[in-house]
C-alpha cells in the first residue's frame, strides 16, 4: 500500500499538493485532523460499519468534503441522496466515484457536505441507542 500510494504521489503530486496522505498509524487527533481537511472522504466497508467515520467526516470538514461510501455501510440509507455510494467490490466503481468526487464543482460538494452534517447529528446519542435496543 505505501508504494503505490508513493507511485501515485511521484505521478500526480505538485509542489503544493499530494494526492494521497497515507496514514498507516493509529493516531486518533491526526485523523480528526485529516477528516477536517479531506477534499473527498473514502469510507468503504465490505459490510456494514465505518458509519461513524462516514458521519464524522461531513460533521468535521473545514470545506466542502465530497463521501463516497460503500452500499454496505448501514449509513448509507440514511446518507444516500447526498453521498456517491459504491460497491465495495467494484474497484472501477470507486475510481469513477472518486473521480466524480473530485471533479465535483465547489459549491454541489459544499450543499452535499451541509446535508450530510445535518443528518449526521439528526439523531443524539441517546436517541440512538434507544433505537437500538427497541430494536432488539
Amino acid at each position: 500500500m505505501q508504494r503505490l500510494a508513493r507511485e501515485i504521489d511521484d505521478e500526480f503530486a505538485t509542489h503544493d499538493w499530494s494526492p494521497v496522505i497515507l496514514e498507516v498509524n493509529d493516531d486518533y487527533p491526526r485523523s480528526l485532523a485529516a477528516l477536517q481537511l479531506a477534499d473527498v472522504l473514502v469510507v468503504n466497508p465490505l459490510r456494514d460499519g465505518m458509519n461513524l467515520v462516514a458521519k464524522e467526516g461531513p460533521v468535521l470538514s473545514s470545506g466542502a468534503v465530497a463521501l463516497v461510501l460503500s452500499r454496505e455501510a448501514g449509513a448509507a440509507d440514511e446518507f444516500a441522496d447526498d453521498a456517491l455510494l459504491v460497491n465495495p467490490y467494484d474497484v472501477t466503481g470507486t475510481a469513477a466515484a472518486m473521480h466524480e468526487a473530485l471533479t465535483m464543482p465547489v459549491e454541489e460538494r459544499r450543499g452535499r457536505r451541509e446535508r450530510l452534517a445535518k443528518a449526521a447529528v439528526a439523531l443524539p446519542p441517546r436517541d440512538w441507542m434507544r433505537a437500538q435496543l427497541d430494536g432488539l
